[in-house]
């Protein structure tokens, strides 16, 4: 089967669009996520998610539906958090993934039967992913975008010099609410895509690769968002042409580009002396 013959083919079809959005949508937050060094919130939230999914299928309730609940809690709450509270924003990270988890795997003891679809929650599975699915990251998109627009100059003052954003004033706090309630729900959407255990490699890895060549905060986001279509796109042809688990084929070629970057930038430094 060629290209031509893969892409023709409906589930690559929206597998490939939902990647395009998905990679576009991480860049976003990843881009003010990283450099504000909350990359293990990622883990935390997505990985604490899974208390939504267990009770989705618990429930017979549409379990994507209730992480997006769970994971908009856990980032109000963490937005919630300020410097001089006496729980630390990874400590609470922590708390969220450790309780979250231990209690899906005790709902999901409750839950009868053979569970086929835990394993695509979990690892990611293109062929679950419909035009519904589509439609709704659609409209995130266009939502989030939106609110970037208006909320740009805030994202980039609070995240190259927070005590600044103090000093003039700026809405910080709203400014922080929506970095980390978005990232959250951005989370949860790309769980079809790549997985709960995997998804925040797209949000991490493509701002860590662009770092190596990006020169300012503006060439570190327009890298971003192409290290992120494309990487996407190729691990979305690598797990249909060798019948891989999406979530960890994007995941690998993810850290095999992150380590082929960081080699040519080392090995640049070293003979431009």
């Amino acid at each position: 089967m060629d290209l031509i013959d893969i892409v023709s083919t409906p589930f690559m079809q929206r597998s490939f669009i939902s990647a395009v959005l998905l990679a576009s949508l991480f860049g976003l937050f990843g881009t003010f996520i990283v450099p504000k060094r909350l990359g293990f919130m990622a883990d935390g939230i997505s990985h604490g998610s899974l208390l939504g999914i267990a009770l989705g299928l618990l429930l017979g309730i549409y379990p994507i539906f209730l992480a997006i609940i769970v994971a908009s809690l856990y980032g109000f709450l963490l937005s919630r958090v300020s410097s001089t509270s006496n729980i630390t924003q990874d400590g609470l990270v922590g708390v969220f993934l450790s309780g979250g988890m231990g209690g899906a795997i005790i709902i999901m003891s409750y839950v009868p039967g053979y569970k086929p679809e835990l394993f695509s929650y979990l690892f990611g599975n293109i062929l679950t992913i419909h035009w519904t699915d589509i439609y709704f990251l659609t409209g995130f998109f266009i939502l989030v975008t939106i609110i970037f627009v208006s909320q740009w100059r805030n994202l980039v003052i609070t995240t190259i010099h927070n005590d600044l954003s103090h000093v003039i004033d700026l809405p910080v706090g709203r400014t922080k609410y929506f970095l980390f309630i978005g990232t959250s729900i951005t989370l949860i959407a790309g769980v079809k895509l790549l997985g709960i255990i995997l998804v925040s490699a797209l949000l991490i890895i493509p701002v860590l690769i662009a770092n190596q060549f990006g020169q300012s905060l503006k060439s570190t986001f327009v890298l971003t968002q192409f290290i992120g279509i494309l990487s996407t796109f190729a691990g979305i042809l690598i797990s249909y042409v060798m019948d891989y688990p999406t979530g960890p084929s994007v995941a690998i070629l993810l850290v095999a580009t992150l380590m082929v970057a960081l080699v040519y930038k080392n090995m640049k430094a070293k003979f431009s002396h």
